[in-house]
């Protein structure tokens, strides 16, 4: 009964240990080393490692990169990763990445880690100071200055068996270009002096009027300022009435710009009442078209009232018939 009891007690005293321990701060190389020497330029790697219950918590700090920690320069870190070992402890760590750039004795600053426990109570723990010994790479007393090796020189391998290559790749090509080329001479000389007239082009016999007018209708069904396409819809309307200037007044209008075009008709007196507003249109397209002016879509329907407008103002109002003289008079005079 005894013997029951004492294994019992050992028992639980070994759980109870197991299951309550103080966390441990560990700081070291990595690889791990107990005299390690590093020269200067070097980068350190130095792992802050937590061993602490798995109930607990461990926040390990977070150094500046890029910046002094001390005489050392923070060059990089990694995030903290933590993984059990057992049922009732975990490890956590992280990597810290320095560097040094003068010769000397260097000792890592303090570093705390904060353990937060499992009832929520919080403690500081201080991680180890690590002493680093970073030597020149220059030796002791080498003062001597040296030349810059010259640059290496590397074999130029032979070009004639490229230079082959090609000969023989060329060759064939060339043959077959030759013969497809003898080929369509004599095949063109057999069929003789072929001449391939033009089609003729239509021409459209109806009034400038009725043909503007045609077209206008047409640019309004495509209802462009809807799809804000508005630079072909200015497009069409101005090439519109341009057609219909050449056709009214035998004026090129379409290989014209429009300031070309307003010199034009300056001297034209059938059209110099209508001249500014011709102009006008072809103005505000030139800013829809050229300078990516976005109008409204108001003022994009309105350009086709305008140019139909336009058409009917300047066309020619046909002459009444000459008057007949009534036959009435016809009689009287007769008489």
């Amino acid at each position: 009964m005894i013997v029951i009891f004492v294994i019992g007690w050992s028992l639980s005293l070994t759980i109870a240990t197991a299951q309550s321990f103080d966390a441990k701060v560990s700081f070291f190389y990595v690889p791990s080393s107990e005299d390690e020497s590093y020269h200067v330029g070097d980068r350190i790697t130095l792992r802050l490692e937590v061993r602490h219950p798995a109930d607990s918590q461990v926040d390990l700090p977070s150094l500046p990169e890029g910046e002094p920690w001390g005489d050392f320069e923070v060059v990089s870190q990694t995030a903290v990763e933590s993984a059990r070992r057992g049922d009732n402890v975990a490890i956590t760590h992280k990597d810290i990445v320095v560097t040094v750039f003068e010769p000397g004795q260097y000792q890592t600053p303090r570093l705390l880690v904060t353990h937060t426990l499992a009832d929520g109570s919080t403690e500081e723990l201080a991680a180890p100071v690590i002493q680093l010994d970073v030597t020149s790479v220059l030796v002791e007393g080498d003062s001597e200055l040296r030349d810059i090796k010259e640059q290496a020189s590397l074999p130029v391998p032979p070009i004639w068996p490229w230079v082959l290559l090609s000969i023989l790749v060329a060759l064939p090509v060339a043959g077959l270009i030759a013969a497809g080329g003898f080929w369509l001479y004599h095949r063109f000389k057999r069929r003789g002096d072929i001449i391939d007239m033009p089609l003729p082009v239509p021409v459209d016999t109806r009034p400038p009027e009725v043909i503007a007018y045609a077209e206008l209708d047409r640019i309004e069904a495509l209802n462009l300022p809807a799809k804000e396409q508005y630079k072909e819809h200015y497009t069409l309307v101005t090439e519109c009435l341009r057609r219909y200037i050449e056709g009214r007044y035998q004026i090129p209008a379409l290989e014209r710009t429009t300031d070309e075009l307003r010199r034009t008709l300056l001297p034209t007196s059938a059209i110099k009442d209508e001249r500014r507003r011709f102009i006008e249109i072809f103005s505000d397209s030139d800013l829809v078209k050229f300078a990516r002016f976005r109008p409204t879509l108001g003022d994009a329907y309105e350009i086709i009232r305008k140019a139909r407008r336009l058409v009917q103002v300047t066309t020619p109002v046909p002459e009444p018939p000459a008057d007949k003289t009534p036959q009435k008079e016809t009689e009287e005079m007769a008489t």
